[in-house]
């Protein structure tokens, strides 16, 4: 295996000269560089990227924590950040937890052994408690979408308060009066602002909240179905159900299509996150889409503000504009009578 030595002696130039090519810290005459790097080539050496980390106090990596990658749209954060941060010549370390705080929190001590050079964390189970002991260290931790509870920490978060009122009031504007919840997990601070943000348009419209239109999900297909199947089971179904995700969405897609519902004529569905696959269900779903690619960027130049140390010292949050996105999942129905006479379990 080469060494720095034996770059040193085929370019006839000194290992300082080959570690100031290597690491960038110093100016090298344009001839010994392209000798160095012909050297490093023939000789197939590669830097010790440890022992740089070490000398350097740098690793070139991201430590990134999601809930469950399986999830489609967790899996487009992830790619998002990846590509962000390979943009910037940064590597990313993925650590997908399931939905365990256990999990997380092994994944906070691993990243520290491994020295990253900052953390992206989506999750509703960390704190800023939990991160504290990296912030002492001076890691950075930038918190993405999931969390209220950011601390001293920088934050990139989308407005769903507003996200979630443009969804319910769309519904209204079509002539939807009573509108069903497929929610996501109960005590998630996502949930509580889209509740918020779905009231609040119910609120303005002059339309009576109703607890019964409300089902806990867990942002799976399974709970889309099946709290479709509750809904729409109520003695006063609603004739359109807001879910809190778009795979939720496409559960309850599902459950129309068992009750040979035609949507968006006798019930009308739209999501929350705009993954990519809303384009291609049939019909073609609406949504509340998140710019992922754009909160990625943000979440990337805040890190590397903080690596850098250009940041300023008190923490920052970034609020994002969601964008609603109607499609014919839930469109044409403005002074529908259809809409004003919800679908009856016994016409199934």
């Amino acid at each position: 295996m080469a060494t720095i030595r034996d770059v040193a002696q085929l370019a006839g130039v000194s290992t300082a000269t080959v570690s100031h090519v290597i690491n960038n810290t110093r100016a090298v005459s344009d001839l010994a560089k392209v000798r160095v790097l012909a050297a490093m080539e023939e000789l197939n050496y590669q830097p010790n990227a440890v022992a740089r980390s070490l000398r350097v106090n740098e690793t070139l990596t991201i430590g990134l924590i999601i809930p469950d990658v399986e999830i489609p749209f967790f899996a487009w954060v992830a790619k998002c950040i990846e590509t962000a941060a390979r943009d910037v010549g940064y590597n990313v370390i993925l650590c997908n937890s399931d939905w365990s705080l256990s999990q997380e929190l092994l994944y906070l001590e691993n990243l520290r052994a491994r020295r990253v050079d900052g953390l992206i964390c989506i999750s509703i189970l960390l704190t800023s408690k939990h991160v504290a002991p990296l912030l002492k260290r001076n890691m950075p931790v930038v918190w993405f979408e999931q969390s209220r509870d950011v601390g001293v920490s920088d934050a990139v978060v989308i407005d769903n308060v507003k996200g979630a009122y443009e969804a319910t009031m769309h519904l209204i504007e079509e002539g939807h009066r009573r509108i069903g919840c497929v929610l996501g997990l109960e005590h998630a601070f996502v949930t509580l602002d889209r509740v918020a943000g779905y009231r609040r348009a119910l609120s303005a419209a002059g339309i009576a909240f109703d607890q019964a239109l409300l089902y806990p999900g867990d942002y799976e297909p399974s709970s889309g179905l099946l709290g479709a199947r509750y809904l729409l089971q109520l003695p006063e179904p609603p004739s359109a159900i807001f879910a809190f995700n778009d795979m939720m969405a496409l559960g309850a897609l599902q459950a129309a299509n068992e009750l040979n519902l035609r949507v968006p004529e006798q019930l009308a569905l739209i999501g929350f996150d705009g993954i990519p696959l809303t384009e291609y269900t049939s019909p073609p779903l609406s949504t509340v889409r998140q710019p992922i690619p754009e909160m990625s960027r943000i979440a990337i130049d805040m890190l590397l503000d903080r690596i850098n140390d250009r940041a300023p010292q008190e923490s920052r949050r970034v609020l994002v504009e969601p964008v609603l996105i109607k499609r014919a999942s839930t469109i044409g129905l403005h002074n529908n009578t259809l809409a004003k006479q919800p679908y009856s379990p016994t016409e199934a």
